[in-house]
């Protein structure tokens, strides 16, 4: 049962998605004038693996919100498989096309590093979701899962951060920063719901076993 502040915090981020969507969708036009003015020259020399990475993260962000909707998951099982599917398939074209574009970054080397590990963590959260629900694992999967949405609301949270970081450090060295702020917070975020749910899953103590 979703308690309301459960809710209210899907519903945000279903909003935060839904903008992110509809902010990304227009790269897809392949119009150089939409493409980040720091990196144009890179974007229209690297326009196919920009796409990819685009177009794979565009699917898997739309699909995420409605995977954690247990009434959609005990509903419609179908559905959430073949949506589960989808959401694997654009986590990995995004993050190989991310892996790609991350070694072009804006900032150098920090900001290539931190998008780098950034694509290959969504890569190995989704590779496990996907390893996990084929063992039947379905608790496992599901956590892997929430690590994996994480990585992909970066490009939510990298959007929120960017215009702060640049203004207080200057878009050099604030881009470079938020190459990793986008992302390994959420993880943070994520692995303590994981870790808060299991607990909660875990039987009573017998204490009537200690005296």
């Amino acid at each position: 049962m979703w308690t309301t502040g459960t809710r209210v915090g899907w519903t945000v981020m279903l909003l935060f998605v839904v903008l992110l969507v509809l902010v990304s969708a227009r790269y897809l036009t392949m119009d150089p004038q939409v493409y980040f003015p720091r990196q144009r020259e890179v974007y229209e020399a690297h326009t196919a693996w920009l796409m990819v990475h685009i177009g794979g993260m565009i699917l898997a962000a739309a699909i995420g919100p409605f995977q954690f909707l247990r009434s959609f998951r005990n509903r419609y099982r179908r559905a959430h498989r073949i949506a589960g599917r989808v959401y694997l398939l654009g986590a990995l074209v995004g993050g190989v096309g991310g892996l790609y574009m991350a070694q072009l970054s804006a900032s150098g080397t920090i900001s290539d590093v931190g998008f780098s590990l950034l694509a290959i963590a969504v890569l190995v959260t989704s590779g496990m979701a996907f390893v996990r629900i084929r063992a039947g694992e379905v608790q496992a999967h599901r956590e892997w899962m929430t690590r994996s949405y994480a990585l992909m609301l970066a490009a939510v949270t990298l959007r929120i951060y960017a215009p702060f970081l640049e203004a207080w450090l200057g878009e050099q060295d604030g881009y470079a920063l938020v190459a990793w702020v986008s992302w390994v917070p959420n993880l943070v975020v994520a692995e303590y719901l994981v870790r808060r749910n299991a607990r909660r899953r875990e039987p009573p103590r017998d204490v009537t076993a200690l005296a």
